[in-house]
């Protein structure tokens, strides 16, 4: 698939996923539910509005937020903290548009063509900004939907497009900045991570640091024999990956397969790597 083309899904699947999320919000009942650390339920929506009308900033040309991945906790509460802003169907109408102009202002933009992201330094392309806006639309609607008490199911085919465009990209982008030092100290691995139904993820980790590479189709990871290949579902490894839930399901429902030369090194990847 072509980077036009991948940023026409994206942009069906981030309208989907708005206006799925603003028809959750618009029938809330209880707007104060614990919904994600100290945010209640309003407090999450709020973020995701700020969220979309920023990388929609981004996308045109903007400049970067903040200077260190690690300011982004404070930088975001901080936001929330002075929105004036509360009521759930006003927050959903502001969600939805400005998914509607994001994917106008795609429209515009050139695959391929570097982008400023939220963190000073770090270049992307259009289709990872596409891709934050869909995770922030698809996780969050998660916790939304947990709080309120409902079932939110991540379409497979959305997840796969997170995990191609954004969550694992950015890995690659931010490397040493993500990685629990910790951890990592004595680990050199290789992983093969395959995506079903999407794409396939050379991912290193060495000396504290980690590189991402996409594995071309056809051809096989390039460099040195993978210790540990990884066949996972795109939907449980979203929420594993944001410590949304555990792998401990996933893997004993065959969601999470992993063989190898090291095999074993499958349990350990999650704790590889820092949630900001």
């Amino acid at each position: 698939m072509d980077a036009a083309a991948d940023l026409s899904e994206l942009g069906v699947a981030v309208r989907a996923s708005a206006a799925r999320l603003a028809m959750l919000l618009r029938r809330v009942r209880r707007a104060d539910a614990p919904a994600l650390g100290s945010w209640d339920l309003t407090d999450l929506a709020v973020h995701v509005a700020h969220v979309l009308e920023a990388v929609t900033a981004l996308a045109r040309g903007g400049g970067p937020l903040i200077d260190d991945l690690w300011e982004l906790p404070a930088f975001t509460t901080m936001l929330v903290d002075s929105e004036g802003e509360r009521d759930l169907a006003v927050l959903a109408g502001r969600i939805e548009a400005s998914a509607a102009t994001f994917v106008q202002v795609l429209e515009d933009v050139v695959g391929g063509e570097p982008l400023p992201w939220v963190v000073a330094g770090v270049d992307v392309v259009a289709e990872t900004l596409a891709g934050q806006v869909l995770n922030e639309l698809v996780v969050h609607g998660w916790d939304i939907a947990r709080a309120e008490g409902e079932v939110w199911p991540i379409p497979d085919r959305h997840a796969a497009l997170v995990l191609d465009t954004f969550l694992l990209p950015i890995i690659g982008h931010l490397g040493r900045s993500l990685v629990d030092q910790e951890e990592a100290a004595d680990v050199w691995a290789s992983y093969d991570v395959r995506v079903r139904g999407g794409g396939r993820f050379l991912l290193r980790f060495g000396a504290g640091d980690a590189v991402v590479e996409p594995v071309v189709p056809g051809a096989g990871p390039r460099g040195a024999p993978i210790d540990c290949h990884l066949s996972v579902d795109p939907a449980a490894f979203l929420l594993v990956a944001w410590g949304r839930a555990s792998q401990w399901p996933a893997i004993a429902r065959g969601r999470f397969l992993a063989w190898g030369r090291r095999p074993w090194l499958g349990l350990r990847l999650q704790a590889l790597l820092r949630n900001p």
